[in-house]
């Protein structure tokens, strides 16, 4: 069996990519000590360098120790999800969080 050439995806592929993650994305879920807690989603966007943006806040009812993030998909499992370390105790009025995505093409060729 031989391996294809490199197919790379149209520009119109790329961007329907961005839109189905634009509307897969359902909730956020962070975690303070041991505790996770449900924060919704405020927004999802293509940036202007053509990054994927998930933004949530952090407002004055989350605890001031954040130490993990999760994102969650409409079907219900975790999408993506880590470790973090944001101190919202230093911020007045919240924290607005970013995860970015950048969807990359690259040849399989070693």
């Amino acid at each position: 069996m031989t391996e294809a050439s490199y197919i790379p995806l149209t520009a119109e592929a790329l961007e329907d990519i961005k839109e189905y993650i634009k509307k897969v994305i359902a909730y956020a879920e962070y975690r303070s000590g041991e505790t996770w807690s449900k924060i919704p989603i405020e927004k999802v966007e293509t940036l202007p360098d053509g990054r994927v943006a998930i933004y949530v806040m952090f407002d004055h009812e989350a605890p001031d120790e954040i130490n993990g993030i999760r994102f969650y998909h409409r079907d219900g499992f975790m999408w993506a999800g880590g470790n973090e370390n944001l101190n919202k105790a230093e911020f007045d009025e919240g924290i607005q969080y970013r995860y970015t995505l950048k969807i990359v093409q690259t040849s399989a060729k070693s």
